[in-house]
């Protein structure tokens, strides 16, 4: 990462009644209260109900959003390529809409890859909400946090927290995107990481927990 670069957090809603939209609410909230505040939000709506496009626009006033709606569901995959062609930052962050960053996410991160210029694929530590109670998640702060380490175990052990990832754009657009293909689903990001392997770019982890799942 350079200085100039710039950032997208990018935010895939699949929300169908109230109490999704409360924990879209909550994420984001963790964008509003970001230590480091320039960033652009890209939300996709992905066959949402009626209420939740009222909840996002409501946060125009204090986020950079950009608001895009997907009248048909057809994966988390699709939700996840169509946002990223709609993305302008030289880096692509993402928050998963029923989870949390900590306020701090950001600039940490950012300041990790200032430091770490050579590395593509950025994730960090993650905490566990476990009924309203904020645990540690299974990987030690410790772990999987070398190129080396994260590239030994992938091949066995999805180590990365998608929602705590931060990638180089360019890198997501040479790979083109997420699969589609369906013997991907649910591993979709598992299966991003290993053609990045393949492909040669680089990984690390900011061993700090960012991320709340």
């Amino acid at each position: 990462m350079q200085e100039s670069d710039t950032i997208s957090v990018l935010v895939c809603v699949r929300s169908r009644d109230h109490e999704h939209d409360m924990l879209l609410q909550r994420a984001l909230e963790s964008l509003v209260k970001q230590t480091y505040p320039n960033f652009e939000t890209v939300v996709v709506l992905d066959e949402c109900w009626e209420d939740t496009k009222s909840l996002v626009t409501r946060y125009e006033s204090v986020l950079d959003i950009r608001l895009f709606e997907r009248p048909h569901k057809q994966g988390l995959a699709v939700a996840k390529n169509f946002g990223l062609q709609r993305c302008s930052g030289d880096w692509i962050a993402y928050l998963d809409a029923d989870d949390q960053w900590m306020e701090c996410k950001l600039q940490v991160q950012r300041q990790w890859l200032l430091d770490n210029p050579d590395v593509d694929f950025c994730g960090t530590g993650a905490w566990d909400l476990l009924d309203g109670t904020v645990v540690p998640n299974c990987f030690a702060l410790n772990q999987y946090i070398t190129h080396d380490d994260i590239v030994k175990r992938l091949p066995q052990e999805n180590v990365l927290c998608h929602g705590s990832m931060m990638i180089r754009r360019i890198a997501l657009e040479s790979l083109k995107g997420y699969s589609t293909d369906r013997s991907c689903l649910g591993r979709e990001d598992w299966a991003l990481w290993q053609r990045a392997v393949a492909a040669g770019f680089r990984f690390g982890k900011v061993p700090e927990r960012l991320y709340i799942y």
